[in-house]
């Protein structure tokens, strides 16, 4: 009995939060848009390079539009990517949370309306986290995505006449 009721305090002082507590939640990678945009000043840069050396006698300011372009295509991809693989993170969290919550009040010997209530907070917090989360990526991507291609398509467009103006 003694035992039992120790177990009972460990269990609802370790999962009071309903949160593991080993496991970080998915948060959003700042690095994939900084990289993305390092990357598309680097081919800015050397396409104004290569133009002014007139490497191959061509204009090059273009052609790194182009690529800049294809850039925010591929970051696109990527997005897509990231909102899929955070998204089956957060899946294994809910379903590590609910297993979690279930033990415990299977433990607890509760009723059952008190353990539909508990899973069903925790499945109300999930449906928010999961909204947040996709509503999140979808806008930093989306920014990034769009700043890409339009950068790249003004440089495609108009690269060559930078040089002709200067």
């Amino acid at each position: 009995m003694l035992a039992n009721c120790r177990l009972k305090k460990r269990i609802v002082m370790t999962d009071e939060s309903n949160k593991p507590a080993l496991i970080k939640p998915p948060t959003i990678s700042k690095r994939h848009p900084l990289l993305n945009w390092l990357l598309a000043i680097l081919l800015m840069v050397s396409g104004i390079y290569l133009s002014i050396i007139e490497f191959a006698g061509i204009e090059w300011l273009s052609r790194s539009g182009c690529l800049i372009v294809v850039l925010g295509v591929w970051s696109s991809l990527g997005g897509i990517i990231q909102e899929r693989l955070l998204i089956s993170r957060l899946n294994f969290q809910h379903r590590i949370n609910v297993a979690r919550t279930k033990r415990k009040l299977r433990l607890l010997k509760v009723t059952e309306a008190h353990k539909d209530s508990e899973l069903q907070l925790i499945e109300d917090e999930f449906d928010d986290k999961t909204q947040s989360i996709l509503q999140a990526v979808r806008l930093q991507l989306g920014i990034l995505e769009v700043s890409l291609l339009i950068t790249g398509t003004l440089l495609w467009g108009f690269g060559d006449l930078f040089f002709k103006l200067i």
